[in-house]
């Protein structure tokens, strides 16, 4: 298949979704090292769906980073400020105070980053509101608000996408659908495997149903999701592919009945096995090539990792900030 992408594009997608997976690797040793106390929602296998997103963005739009979102999330953050956040460090962006979780930059002139809640179910509705304010506010840009298929069985989801369609908000909905919901098989949460067909009965009917493994697929849905959304027709991609580990490291997979489906996804539907495979065919890169990026990632996550455990821990006044606590004016909280 001829590229649709230039072969700038191809190799930067190809280096992020490397960095991505080498980062998944690191940070699962990370865990099992002590250094990450939280529990890390591994990305594991499903590198593509965060770096396709993140690179159709253009500069103005914004995007909700769900949990196991990581691989987007690291061409948002520096390595070094995002691992500080996971480590608890000062060297995190937010003083090591949000983890993964809770990471935003509602700046302007900032990442664009907007912010979601722990809450299942909670994050689509503040991020349709953010985004019906930037169409109010004349702004001609897009939000990107993602969420799991666990998410989709709450009723939050469906106000939110009710008020996207009623208002004509430009937002792309993108469900990470990898058939888990935490220890919840997909077949146990709905009758329907196409989540975003429910959507229609909320007025959203423009929907895409993509190869979550396949990186270009994903980023080209995203693509036409985004200018769609732009024209102000909020729309849904539904990206699926296969959660490999538990819902966090260290839970294990002893409640898993799908274990033949993920030792097969992992020798023949790597994301990024495949991604290699089609740069090679068509000639865009070599072996040599390929195994000198994998090198020069390894020792910039190497270096990430020693540079932001030289951090100092925060101190109570570092994290307990009313602007953290209480989002007002007198606080700095407006936006």
């Amino acid at each position: 298949m001829k590229p649709i992408y230039s072969n700038e594009e191809l190799l930067k997608m190809y280096r992020n979704l490397k960095r991505g997976r080498i980062f998944t690797l690191k940070a699962h040793e990370c865990v099992n090292n002590g250094l990450i106390r939280s529990s890390f929602h591994t990305p594991y296998g499903q590198e593509a769906v965060g770096v396709g997103i993140a690179s159709a963005l253009k500069e103005n739009d914004w995007i909700n980073l769900k949990h196991r979102l990581q691989t987007a999330m690291i061409m948002k953050f520096s390595l070094e400020e995002f691992l500080g956040e996971l480590f608890g460090l000062k060297s995190g962006y937010v003083n090591g105070s949000g983890f993964d979780f809770h990471l935003c930059d509602y700046d302007e002139n900032g990442r664009h980053v907007s912010g979601g809640t722990a809450v299942l179910g909670g994050t689509i509705p503040l991020n349709v509101g953010f985004a019906w304010a930037r169409k109010r506010l004349g702004k001609d840009d897009v939000c990107v608000i993602a969420c799991g298929d666990g998410e989709c069985s709450e009723g939050g989801t469906f106000e939110g996408w009710n008020i996207a369609a009623l208002y004509q908000v430009p937002a792309v909905f993108v469900i990470d659908n990898n058939q888990w919901a935490m220890t919840v098989p997909l077949e146990r949460q709905t009758a329907n495997p196409n989540i975003c067909e429910k959507a229609a009965a909320c007025g959203i009917p423009d929907y895409q149903i993509v190869d979550g493994n396949d990186i270009l697929a994903v980023r080209k849905a995203m693509d036409d999701a985004i200018e769609l959304a732009r024209k102000g027709t909020p729309n849904i991609v539904e990206i699926k592919t296969l959660r490999w580990d538990a819902h966090f490291v260290g839970q294990g997979n002893d409640y898993r009945h799908d274990k033949d489906m993920i030792a097969e996804s992992m020798k023949n539907d790597d994301c990024v096995k495949r991604y290699e495979e089609y740069l090679l065919t068509n000639g865009i890169v070599d072996q040599a090539y390929i195994d000198k990026v994998a090198t020069e990632v390894e020792d910039e996550i190497d270096t990430a990792i020693k540079n932001a455990l030289a951090a100092e821990k925060p101190s109570r006044e570092d994290i307990y900030r009313k602007e953290y606590i209480y989002a007002t004016p007198e606080t700095g909280g407006d936006l």
